[in-house]
């Protein structure tokens, strides 16, 4: 037994993969103001540390949500602002951080950190980071990303400054610091314990559309239009010759053919002549075998129908027609006699 046999409209051209697409970018900047005041007014807050508002990355996850946290001295990061920002341990330590919205979904994500110069111009704060934070295990189990330029380093500080030697450098104006973190972000809409596979690749196809192959058929308009005419199947018309002795031959046509390929017969069949009435049109000046030819003609537009009735007819006045005439000959014949 063989397979069945398929024909395709359309083969995979061209396939890719993206893992680029839903990457959303974004760029926060933070001012604190009276930084000589900040150890002070911090120790009066009882904390070691001061945080930004909260800011969204990619607006259509609730957990991509940020602030940074700036710690003078490099010490502890727990802010006390916001407890879905306060899930990390509680001996990391630095100057600088970003913190991500606790959840358990884990986030692809790249971050890099600016300060402002005594110019007003921005100077990267080291290397782009770029990180994948895993899922948690559970998804009821949640988890605050934290990053930094010095949390994994023995000494703190900005630059390695210390804070005292920050307040004196060209980081600081005007009694203010200022950053900016750029973050590109793509996050994570499923969870590990939520489906066996997860893919977070975007796929993208380009088809060829093949036409599917079809054999068309030979026509046989000419043969099919023919055959109406010698078996006069549906006419409405009857072409009558009577030519001297001849005896007389009628012909069953069809007055919208015949209408259609020949001026003559379309004034006859719109006139209100006896013919019309009758629904028969005689010719008398024309041998029955010529207006037999000039029907062949006018349904097959073939003008080698009309050597060949003349040929079968067997008639010396056609005969002499077929060396070469044009269908002004016989035909033409016919259709003057139509006019008068």
């Amino acid at each position: 037994e063989q397979k069945p046999k398929r024909t395709p409209s359309s083969t995979l051209a061209k396939s890719t993969v993206s893992y680029a697409s839903d990457v959303v970018k974004r760029e926060f900047i933070w001012e604190v103001q009276g930084l000589s005041w900040i150890e002070q007014k911090l120790t009066q807050e009882g904390r070691a540390c001061t945080n930004s508002n909260v800011f969204d990355v990619d607006a259509s996850d609730a957990s991509s949500k940020y602030m940074l946290v700036f710690s003078p001295r490099g010490g502890s990061l727990k802010h006390d602002a916001d407890d879905d920002f306060m899930y990390f341990d509680d001996d990391l330590a630095g100057t600088l951080a970003l913190i991500r919205r606790a959840d358990s979904y884990g986030t692809s994500l790249c971050y890099r950190f600016f300060l402002r110069d005594a110019s007003g111009e921005f100077q990267p704060l080291g290397e782009p980071t770029r990180v994948a934070v895993a899922a948690l295990d559970s998804a009821d189990d949640i988890e605050s990303f934290v990053g930094g330029p010095d949390l994994e380093t023995e000494s703190k500080g900005l630059f390695g400054l210390s804070f005292d030697a920050l307040l004196g450098s060209e980081w600081v104006t005007d009694d203010a610091i200022c950053f900016k973190v750029c973050i590109e972000e793509a996050v994570m809409m499923q969870h590990p314990d939520s489906s066996s596979q997860i893919r977070v690749g975007k796929t993208d196809v380009v088809y060829e559309h093949k036409p599917p192959s079809v054999e068309v058929p030979p026509s046989t308009l000419q043969a099919d239009l023919l055959s109406l005419l010698i078996e006069g199947r549906h006419s409405d018309v009857s072409i009558e010759a009577v030519y001297g002795e001849a005896a007389p031959a009628t012909f069953s046509a069809h007055t919208n053919i015949l209408s259609q390929r020949s001026d003559v017969f379309a004034a006859a069949f719109s006139h209100e002549m006896r013919e019309s009435a009758t629904r028969t049109l005689t010719v008398t000046d024309v041998p029955p075998p010529a207006l037999k030819a000039l029907l062949h003609f006018l349904y097959t537009d073939d003008f080698d129908e009309v050597q060949k009735v003349l040929r079968e007819e067997g008639s010396s006045e056609a005969s002499s027609s077929s060396g070469g005439a044009s269908s002004s000959g016989a035909s033409g014949a016919a259709e003057q006699s139509i006019a008068q």
